[in-house]
């Protein structure tokens, strides 16, 4: 009879089917054959992947100061640091509530509540542009004399004026015309503007825009106010316009 074999390599033996010895024989010789012509274990091993000699390989990393792509980078390459953005912490206001914001609206003795701004220690409010320039003022006086600047009068509405003209005629202006009226003057405690204070204000009060007004000043044209002092710049700008 025919016996067909397969292995990786096909091939069929053909037996005398009349001799049984012989198909032994044959048998045997086919199995001798297969094993022959079949491949050894020892390739079959070799034919077979190495998954972890082969995921090995996949991770080999290149050699150094070389990217896998072929690119040259310096072994002392470093990735740059990005530095932190600086934080910048906005200064508190230095007068807390007020913007100095001023469209000098209103009239004298008339002037709307938005435009003005208290001053500390519950003294009478001033424009706000006026308002932020005394605290200023004010926090370079205090630096240098333990204490803020002691104030009496600012911002005068015209009904205040009228009482103020009638207490002291001499020493105030005709309502509607006091830069009091405006909220751009305002009166310094006697102890506040004496000796080395008066001295301090005279040499460092024009820096933030505030000066004792020439005819206050001893020989002037008006009487004698070392207390009074003007936010010169807002005052000449309303006596150009009135």
């Amino acid at each position: 009879m025919g016996i067909a074999l397969a292995t990786t390599t096909s091939f069929t033996v053909a037996a005398n089917a009349g001799a049984s010895g012989g198909d032994e024989h044959n048998r045997s010789g086919a199995a001798d054959a297969v094993a022959a012509s079949g491949p050894s274990p020892s390739s079959m091993a070799a034919a077979v992947p190495d998954r972890r000699s082969g995921a090995s390989r996949s991770q080999e990393r290149s050699p150094r100061g070389t990217s896998a792509a072929g690119v040259t980078v310096s072994p002392d390459a470093s990735m740059p640091v990005e530095e932190p953005a600086p934080v910048r912490v906005k200064a508190p206001p230095v007068l807390p509530g007020c913007d100095g914001e001023a469209t000098g609206a209103g009239l004298n003795g008339q002037v709307p509540q938005s435009e003005l701004c208290d001053l500390w220690d519950g003294h009478p409010p001033i424009r706000a542009d006026a308002a932020v320039a005394f605290a200023r003022m004010n926090k370079a006086y205090t630096a240098q004399f333990g204490e803020p600047i002691c104030i009496t009068d600012g911002y005068r509405s015209y009904a205040q004026q009228v009482a103020a003209k009638a207490a002291k005629p001499t020493l105030t202006a005709t309502p509607g015309r006091s830069n009091h009226g405006w909220g751009l003057a305002v009166d310094i405690c006697a102890d506040g503007y004496a000796g080395e204070r008066l001295n301090w204000l005279k040499a460092h009060g024009p820096e933030y825009g505030w000066d004792n007004p020439p005819w206050a000043r001893e020989g002037g044209s008006g009487p004698y106010e070392p207390w009074h002092w003007e936010f010169t710049a807002a005052v000449a700008q309303i006596d150009e316009h009135h």
